[in-house]
């Protein structure tokens, strides 16, 4: 028996760890849900840098308690999976979103966010925000830009040049071939 609670003791400190680094946190119930569909959820949401954890309604509530979120314990019903955005807030949003939108299994029932509970609504708008990979991409973009404007204005007299001298020697070529 002994051995029994240290297993829960370690999965609610595991658990909280998780909580407690996540940027975001989305519930959803997933009764019905295959296991082969809520393994590819896992390992999408593993690439990105978030976790998702099934645990029991009560030991996620006394963890949640733990680490000061109380807001939660009322959406703890059910068949509860908990999708954590650790790397950033938008990233496993988005992911539960999509997923939750393909999968009419996996219904998103609440989330945690900035010290609060969050609405459905709520995660819809988060999720359509930017991830942090996609702002850096944008951010590259807007710091290449430049640079490669200025590399094509620097070349556009070199090509001009390449092109005069094609053309005359094209011309030269069937001046000498008409004789």
């Amino acid at each position: 028996m002994g051995s029994a609670r240290k297993i829960k003791e370690e999965k609610a400190a595991r658990f909280q760890g998780y909580a407690g680094r996540a940027k975001a946190m989305v519930l959803a119930d997933y009764k019905g849900l295959t296991v082969n569909a809520m393994e590819d959820l896992r390992r999408k949401v593993r690439e990105i840098g978030g976790r998702v954890v099934v645990i029991k309604n009560t030991l996620a509530a006394v963890a949640l308690k733990g680490i000061g979120i109380e807001d939660l314990e009322k959406d703890l019903a059910g068949q509860i999976a908990f999708v954590f955005s650790i790397e950033d807030a938008v990233g496993a949003t988005k992911l539960a979103q999509q997923f939750a939108r393909d999968n009419k299994a996996f219904n998103i029932v609440a989330g945690y966010f900035d010290g609060r509970r969050i609405s459905i609504e709520e995660i819809g708008q988060l999720a359509s925000m930017a991830s942090k990979e996609e702002l850096r991409s944008r951010f590259v973009g807007i710091l290449i830009a430049p640079m490669a404007e200025f590399i094509g204005t620097l070349t556009a007299p070199l090509q001009e040049l390449i092109g005069t001298l094609e053309a005359k020697g094209a011309k030269m070529e069937g001046e000498l071939v008409v004789e």
